[in-house]
């Protein structure tokens, strides 16, 4: 039986690197003759390095996950005084990462999307890579938020958490759309009206949306 070769670090982050650019660029269906093209290797030393094109999908999804969590700064989230700031900050963050990493975010995109081109066991496998490090981010910021929160005592903490992820997730998403589109607003001063429609999203979340008789 042929001693297998060691394996060269650089050689691996390479082949890694060029197959986040290529997934995050051309999905599950990319060239690895161009991913290997830009690793600077030969195609058989991709696949000496991860076997096939699924394991190398996975770990080009793990290695944009390491990437990012090697990167993000949580206490952008965390050592915010209130949500507003926090979502502001958090999403304007999101975004300067966004132009930072574009390859690891447009690889991570695909994978939220749950792309139908990736193999279904690959894509629930992928899939399920990215929403524990999501989820782990969401809890500890969530966390961190509402334990400087006053709660009411006859609501369980657990429950407020959740329902406070998915509001913010989507305050968020909306948060991050409009700055997309107005990227002319890069200091809060310039926010007074987002700034304001996020308090008015946030004041519905706590205090509710019917009239009190």
């Amino acid at each position: 039986m042929a001693k297998r070769l060691p394996r060269d670090p650089e050689k691996e982050r390479a082949i890694l690197d060029a197959a986040v650019e290529r997934f995050g660029a051309d999905g599950f269906n990319a060239s690895t003759d161009k991913i290997a093209e830009m690793a600077g290797v030969s195609k058989g030393s991709v696949f000496r390095y991860f076997d096939n094109k699924k394991k190398l999908y996975v770990a080009a999804v793990k290695h944009a996950v390491a990437t990012l969590v090697d990167t993000v700064d949580l206490t952008v989230w965390t050592n915010s005084d209130d949500f507003v700031t926090m979502i502001i900050n958090a999403t304007k963050y999101k975004t300067e990462l966004s132009h930072q990493y574009p390859n690891e975010f447009a690889l991570l995109t695909r994978v939220y999307a749950q792309d139908n081109l990736i193999p279904q066991k690959v894509r629930q496998e992928v899939f399920g890579i990215f929403t524990k490090w999501q989820a782990e981010i969401e809890d500890t910021v969530v966390t961190r938020m509402v334990d400087k929160m006053p709660i009411r005592h006859d609501l369980d903490r657990a429950q407020v958490k959740k329902y406070l992820t998915l509001i913010l997730g989507t305050i968020s998403a909306e948060v991050q759309k409009e700055l997309e589109e107005h990227p002319e607003m890069k200091r809060i001063e310039d926010m007074g009206s987002l700034i304001s429609t996020v308090k008015d999203y946030l004041a519905m979340a706590e205090f509710g949306v019917v009239e009190s008789s």
